[in-house]
């Protein structure tokens, strides 16, 4: 058991009361405290035998005196007493955990030579086991005057003295060392000795209630009502010292808290909400903070990051009161490791039940500023999305920081959102974006995007199930006013529906799409796209592939022509085309020399012509049509000219090895019409 050295002091009558001896020189302003609290503690108070107690703090020198008082009758004068006073430095005393070692280190001076028993420090044991002591009505009384009327002097009526020092020295020890430093008492008092220069926090005197009151005008009396519930832990702990964790919880926190006694309620509410409580109170907990004194936040660190570190636990549950405690311990923090530890959740919290407060941060300065950023920096981008659905003045200036929000169709959802951020996507971004835009139905910004994305990733998100159909229609029309981009789109071989095909068509003229190589764009997007289209709109977009191979521009043209004759066929002679698609589907059509008004006469000449002149493949000629007689109808018509039956000749020789026998009846009636 480690042990203190403790400095001691005997006063008594020497011609007057005097100091009789010490073992250190006394400062003179201590040494004039000591000499006034070591002298008889009021007129006609009587000790008993055992003497009384006074502890007394030494502000000036940092140290604290008990001392014990006791009658002596012995000298010539009456009213003498004997004080032994033990002057503890304000470290160990912080080291000491129960006052029986001091209690023990007294002695009442016998003999002639009583000086030299004082003039040497002594040595106690510094960690006796706490004893217990008995959970009575006055100890609630006192516990509840003292640590309820903190600034007050708290005067109660004296008991039997074995008992009046065991609950003030228990009382006392209990408390953490900083405020066990300064608290003063003393139990027997017949007078309000504060006025002697130092106050006491509690004094014990004889006298009854009305005396009381009036010889300590200034003090409370511990004499009402029990104790309250927020002071219960001390009474708990004061009962059974061994099982308790308050003491050692105070000795932690009590030492970085100001305010002495008024520090008590709010640590033991701390206390109770902190570790008597599963999961811990954090409401209570910050607002036991606050409450240790105006700026108590900024006190009890250690506590302070207690809580923190419970809060942070639960950051998306806490109550709002609990994350503001956060917000403020990490902006008061110049703790690198603590504003981390803290930062990284507090901030995607922050913007999860703020987002224009969390802007606000992000453009300040401060550790706020720097966790805003770094979590700003963590967040999902769809977390992001979903925190300015409701705050899209921030959109744009969130954006700025964090650009991969412009590939989240919910983004450009937010009515705030302007168009022009479109300008900021990457190129590498670019075709994300388009879908995104296409989603969200936006139209502005698709002629700056269309010009910029690849042809690929462009059909793509004009295909994209998520994309608005109207919004796709009127990107459509935007890409259409660019010929050579709808000519790449057209032929990256990736067009998969008949719909935008036919969209496509319906923004566009028969030649305007170039064909400057390779195959018409418009038969690479045949071969690839699938769907049903209503009778109306195959006959549409037949007229126009008609129109198209009729004309200049595609190098496709027999396969077009392919596509297309036997459904314009059809149209014309079922009578079945719209006004429009009936004039694309003649535009280019022959007038034979009768000047004939049949569509379908008009349709197969031109056709037969157009393959004939331009030697057009053969194969596609034999193949033009799977209507048997519609096929002989045509060869019948190439028939008619010189150059016609030489053309037939190599259609035939095209078709004669065909393995489907209606195209090997196609070159044996050719055959036998050469003839």
């Amino acid at each position: 058991m480690s042990s203190i050295l403790v400095h001691q002091a005997l006063h008594g009558y020497n011609d007057g009361h005097r100091l009789i001896s010490s073992s250190l020189p006394l400062d003179a302003i201590d040494a004039r405290f000591m000499l006034v609290m070591s002298d008889l503690s009021g007129p006609g108070v009587k000790p008993s035998p055992n003497g009384y107690l006074t502890g007394y703090p030494l502000e000036k020198s940092g140290r604290y005196v008990l001392a014990r008082t006791w009658a002596a009758p012995e000298m010539p004068r009456p009213g003498c007493v004997w004080t032994h006073s033990l002057i503890i430095e304000n470290a160990d005393l912080a080291k000491i955990t129960s006052a029986q070692t001091l209690l023990g280190a007294f002695t009442r001076p016998a003999g002639m030579n009583i000086g030299l028993a004082y003039g040497a420090p002594v040595s106690v044991s510094a960690h006796p086991y706490p004893n217990g002591i008995e959970r009575t009505e006055r100890v609630e009384l006192l516990l509840e005057a003292l640590y309820s009327s903190p600034t007050k002097q708290v005067v109660t009526e004296a008991g039997e003295p074995f008992d009046d020092e065991k609950v003030v020295t228990a009382i006392w020890m209990q408390q953490w060392p900083r405020l066990r430093r300064s608290f003063g008492f003393c139990t027997l008092s017949g007078m309000d000795r504060s006025g002697k220069g130092i106050a006491l926090d509690l004094q014990f005197a004889r006298e009854k209630d009305r005396q009381l009151r009036s010889k300590f005008p200034d003090a409370i009396l511990a004499d009402r009502g029990g104790i309250s519930d927020t002071l219960q832990p001390l009474l708990t702990d004061l009962a059974e010292p061994a099982s308790s964790t308050l003491r050692e919880f105070l000795k932690r926190i009590g030492g970085d808290v100001d305010g002495g006694r008024r520090a008590m309620r709010p640590l033991c509410e701390l206390y109770s909400s902190l570790l008597g409580s599963h999961p811990p109170d954090l409401t209570s907990a910050v607002s036991a903070l606050a409450a240790l004194n105006g700026d108590g936040r900024r006190q009890a660190r250690s506590v302070r990051t207690l809580v923190a570190r419970q809060a942070l636990k639960a950051a998306g549950q806490i109550e709002d009161e609990v994350f503001e405690f956060l917000l403020e311990t990490l902006e008061r923090s110049s703790d690198p490791a603590e504003q981390a530890e803290i930062g990284d959740r507090v901030g995607i919290e922050l913007w999860r039940r703020s987002p224009r407060r969390f802007y606000s941060a992000l453009v300040s300065e401060g550790p706020l500023g720097g966790v805003t950023s770094h979590a700003l920096a963590e967040m999902q981008s769809d977390q992001i999305v979903a925190g300015l659905q409701t705050n899209g003045q921030i959109a744009s200036a969130i954006a700025e920081r964090r650009p991969d929000v412009l590939m989240h169709p919910a983004f450009w959802r937010i009515p705030e959102v302007d168009d022009g951020l479109a300008e900021r996507i990457s190129n590498q971004d670019v075709g994300r974006a388009a879908r995104a835009l296409l989603a969200a139905g936006r139209i502005g910004p698709a002629t700056a995007i269309i010009s910029r994305t690849d042809p690929v990733d462009l059909i793509s998100a004009l295909e994209s199930a998520e994309a608005d159909p109207s919004t796709m229609l009127q990107w459509l029309a935007v890409l259409c006013r660019d010929r050579n981009k709808t000519a790449a789109v057209l032929a990256t071989g990736r067009v998969t529906r008949m719909a935008t095909i036919l969209a496509v068509a319906r923004q566009s003229r028969p030649d305007d799409v170039p064909n400057a190589c390779g195959e018409d764009p418009w038969l690479i997007a045949l071969r690839t796209a699938t769907g049903v289209l209503v009778r109306s709109d195959e006959d549409f977009l037949s007229a126009f592939l008609l129109a198209r191979a009729l004309g200049w521009e595609s190098r496709s043209q027999a396969e077009l022509l392919r596509y297309s004759f036997t459904r314009v066929y059809r149209a014309f002679e079922e009578g079945g085309f719209s006004d429009e698609a009936k004039s694309i589907a003649s535009w280019r059509l022959d007038w034979n020399a009768w000047f004939s008004s049949d569509m379908c006469v008009r349709l197969t000449e031109t056709v037969t012509r157009r393959f004939v002149e331009q030697d057009l493949a053969p194969q596609s000629f034999g193949r033009l049509t799977d209507d048997g007689p519609l096929a002989i109808s045509l060869i019948d018509e190439a028939a008619r000219t010189g150059r016609g039956r030489k053309y037939l000749e190599r259609v035939r020789m095209a078709l004669k090895d065909a393995t489907e026998a209606g195209i090997r009846a196609r070159a044996d009636y050719i055959a036998k019409k050469l003839k």
